[in-house]
């Protein structure tokens, strides 16, 4: 449905308005998208002769199927999902960007439950796993990264996912800050900067802070990279690369002032408090790439992990092509 939904952009070199080429780039919103935002803002999709539409969706998840028929050319993806789809033999997707070399899902639990529970940040890693046994936990939506990184904890802390906890979807970053703000859900775990907000606004405790590595086995991690639709970017290289290069001088000036980038992205963020996305995105900054290019080895020791965590449910193909390359990224 949401693929029909979404405008079919052109192939094979059709130029949109302007002489410029049409992209759309399906992602939920996240700080971790910042060189795109600031891409966008400061005209750096133009200069590439890219005539870019974001599609801002409710879930990761729901931009799947419209890569996959075309009628977006870029989606933000977890590894593991892509990893996935292509065990379930949907291999119409290749990852061509990196974004994020750790996991940034950041867990916030309402302070008198964890008090309760006895545990805080400072807690070892396994107190704060088995702290979530009983709750109502909320995620974006079934199957979704918040949803299966979440299950990794209850598993890691020996409790059965679908016995010992109550896994809710709710939707978007905001909607799971008003859930955990009412008291619809106890925790929820997404990517900064709602957990941070929640803190702030003295509803909620940080137990996991995934861009400060927390999570041992997470924190050097492929996590998150723009996939394309492997035909479209066959047909379009040259628009594939310059996608990537606007990406790439984006991240340059987030890198350069975070305070600049944090103003310039709050519209998209869903929250109006600068402050709170510059602590966002200074959180972000060393898991964030520079480059967008894929190291061979991260990528198998990732592929591995997330077999052994059951993310996946095989290991996956390490080699260049199968998941990921590094043709379109000047790697």
């Amino acid at each position: 449905m949401l693929a029909l939904a979404l405008p079919v952009a052109a192939c094979g070199g059709d130029a949109g308005a302007g002489g410029l080429e049409p992209v759309t780039v399906t992602s939920l919103p996240s700080a971790f998208l910042a060189s795109m935002y600031v891409a966008e803002k400061n005209g750096l999709f133009a200069d590439e002769g890219i005539d870019l539409e974001i599609v801002e969706l409710q879930s990761g998840v729901d931009g799947v199927s419209a890569v996959v028929s075309g009628s977006a050319q870029f989606a933000d993806m977890g590894l593991d999902d892509l990893a996935t789809l292509a065990q379930e033999g949907e291999e119409s997707l290749v990852m061509t960007h990196n974004l994020v070399g750790r996991v940034t899902f950041t867990l916030v639990m309402n302070p008198d439950v964890a008090r309760d529970k006895g545990v805080t940040r400072e807690s070892p890693i396994e107190d704060r796993y088995a702290a979530l046994e009983g709750l109502k936990l909320g995620v974006t939506s079934p199957g979704a990264a918040s949803d299966k990184y979440l299950r990794h904890y209850l598993r890691s802390a020996g409790l059965d996912p679908e016995r010992d906890a109550e896994i809710i979807a709710i939707g978007d970053g905001a909607s799971l800050l008003a859930a955990l703000e009412t008291g619809q859900i106890d925790a929820y775990q997404l990517s900064p900067p709602t957990p941070y907000v929640a803190e702030q606004e003295g509803f909620g405790t940080v137990l996991i802070d995934g861009p400060a590595g927390d999570v041992p086995e997470f924190k050097d991690f492929v996590y998150t990279g723009f996939a394309v639709n492997r035909a479209w970017a066959e047909e379009n290289p040259r628009t594939a690369q310059a996608f990537s290069r606007a990406l790439n001088a984006g991240m340059e000036r987030v890198a350069a002032d975070t305070a600049a980038a944090s103003a310039e992205i709050v519209d998209r963020m869903g929250e109006d408090d600068v402050a709170i996305i510059q602590q966002t995105l200074d959180a972000l900054l060393p898991a964030l790439s520079r480059d967008g290019c894929f190291d061979p080895a991260a990528v198998r020791s990732t592929l591995e992990t997330m077999d052994s965590v059951e993310l996946t449910p095989d290991l996956g193909d390490a080699n260049e092509g199968a998941l990921w390359t590094n043709d379109y990224n000047g790697c």
